[in-house]
């Protein structure tokens, strides 16, 4: 009852309310942030380590035998380092989104600990593996650290969750727009104007402590000339053509993890047979290595021919399928974004020639396929677009990348394919509701906010079917707080306080967020 008492008073003293969370979005930018940049410092040391030492390598074979004898202890730390804490494998995004929904209540410092230490470990075994979703899971967890020391309630240290994660595509990408706009797009699917705020101040400080580390310089530096708008066609056939590879990229994702679960290998041989075949991919076709920086790079220096291009996108896609079903803690945020380069590439290469077109108007192109590829396969087309704008530090390709990701978007969706990241949610939903543990009865507050086309504006709220274990305790209309009867009517925008028991919660909130989609 205490904690019930100390929420409520928390909303209607709304200023000192607003002050405190605001200091914890500071606290949240600084703590998150360092967290991210050392995690994002120590795989930039792990990728060039590799590559240093496959360059010293030259054909020895006691160096190879070394090699390979350091990922076998590789694959069994990161097997260990999964089990000691098991919210630490994978991608790292879905764990938020289960967290954040209340269907996990994960140890934060284990998950600190462990998705750092097994992230470097992955980097240097060279799996084709992303920083950026641990990224957001380092972010979200050290904004759960800073909530847990304010001890204050369980929606504040959801928010900060949130927060966290913003931070983490923020100091991962020097981007702190694509990081607020990912946790609404992808991980909030709502908008709460608290939660802006905090993570816009919680961005900027964690995007200002990243240029310190790191410098100022964009991401990408390609030279981006204009499509001549009589050519702007091309574009729907480039956004069609990305939306058929999101889908497979997404089927294939999606059928290799479900495929090596039904093997039922035992942990420890599958991660050691994991770290061994990067190995040998490391030793034979070392491009396709690491996350992705090194092809990126490829494509800066000079474009390769198409065959060269096509065989890079094929071996990175069918190795980054191999990498993330055995359930290494890494992401495919980075991976996906340099196979919609390669695509874009590819593509350029041969429209170029036909058109004549200039040849830098390749680099256009990749750009353009990097947000649409983000836009088929993770289904979050504002921030693929806000994310690649801010990496080229240009919004001259805005309206081009809208074309494409707005087409993009469409084709799987039309195709019936479910976001990545939604795939990847609901099968950690079906392992994880196997382990519940019922909590402590304890009551949480969270907030929900009405969308245009819902189908119970100007409904009352005795006529709203609300979950039987679900009371709606407050609204906030046009910034004032009402305490609503039956009666009251619900408008478009108003934000709902619901309170329920946080046993109850993750199935309330899915209740409530299924009772605002329109029909």
């Amino acid at each position: 009852m205490k904690n019930l008492e100390k929420t409520l008073r928390s909303i209607f003293t709304n200023p000192k309310y607003i002050f405190r969370l605001t200091i914890q979005g500071l606290m949240v930018g600084v703590f998150a942030g360092l967290m991210v940049c050392l995690y994002r410092f120590l795989l930039y040391g792990s990728e060039n380590i590799l590559r240093n030492y496959l360059s010293i390598i030259n054909g020895n074979l006691f160096y190879i035998i070394l090699f390979f004898i350091a990922l076998v202890i590789m694959g069994l730390l990161v097997d260990w380092l999964t089990k000691w804490e098991v919210d630490s494998a994978g991608s790292g995004i879905p764990q938020v989104y289960a967290e954040v929904k209340g269907h996990m209540e994960a140890n934060w410092i284990k998950v600190l600990f462990s998705k750092i230490v097994s992230g470097v470990l992955t980097a240097l075994g060279g799996l084709s593996l992303g920083p950026e979703g641990p990224s957001v899971q380092i972010g979200g967890m050290a904004g759960k650290g800073v909530a847990k020391l304010f001890k204050g309630s369980k929606n504040d240290e959801l928010r900060l969750i949130l927060v966290g994660s913003a931070v983490g595509i923020t100091a991962a990408f020097n981007a702190p727009l694509a990081g607020v706009l990912f946790v609404f797009e992808e991980i909030n699917h709502g908008f709460d104007k608290n939660l802006v705020f905090i993570a816009l101040v919680s961005a900027i400080s964690s995007d200002f402590i990243s240029k310190l580390i790191f410098g100022q310089s964009t991401a990408l530096t390609f030279p981006i000339p204009n499509i001549p708008l009589e050519y702007y066609w091309l574009l729907i056939i480039l956004g069609i053509l990305i939306g058929i590879f999101g889908y497979l990229y997404n089927i294939g994702m999606v059928m290799s993890s479900d495929l090596v679960n039904k093997l039922k290998i035992p942990s420890s041989i599958k991660f050691v047979l994991v770290f061994v075949v990067s190995g040998v991919v490391a030793l034979s076709i070392p491009e396709i290595s690491d996350g992705g920086h090194f092809m990126l790079d490829m494509l800066d220096v000079a474009i390769p021919s198409f065959g060269v291009l096509v065989l890079l996108l094929v071996l990175k896609y069918l190795f980054s399928m191999f990498s993330f079903s055995s359930g290494a803690p890494g992401g495919i945020f980075l991976p996906i974004l340099v196979l919609g380069a390669y695509i874009g590439a590819a593509f350029g290469s041969v429209i170029v020639p036909i058109f004549g077109f200039e040849h830098d108007l390749i680099y256009k192109f990749i750009v353009i396929s990097m947000a649409g590829f983000f836009a088929a396969t993770i289904r979050s087309p504002i921030t693929g677009v806000v994310l690649i704008a801010e990496m080229c530090g240009s919004t001259e390709s805005l309206i081009a990348m809208i074309i494409v990701s707005l087409l993009a978007y469409i084709v799987p969706t039309i195709l019936g394919n479910e976001p990545i990241y939604e795939s990847l949610y609901d099968r950690l939903l079906l392992k994880k509701n196997k382990d519940f543990i019922k909590k402590p009865s304890k009551h949480i507050l969270s907030e929900y906010v009405v969308p245009l086309d819902c189908n119970y504006i100007n409904f009352k709220i005795k006529d709203i079917p609300f979950p039987k274990n679900a009371i709606v305790v407050s609204v906030i209309r046009n910034g004032k707080y009402v305490i609503p009867t039956e009666d009251f009517n619900l408008l478009y925008g108003d934000q709902i306080h619901i309170l329920s028991d946080v046993n109850d919660y993750p199935f309330v909130r899915e209740e409530i967020e299924n009772l605002f989609k329109s029909a």
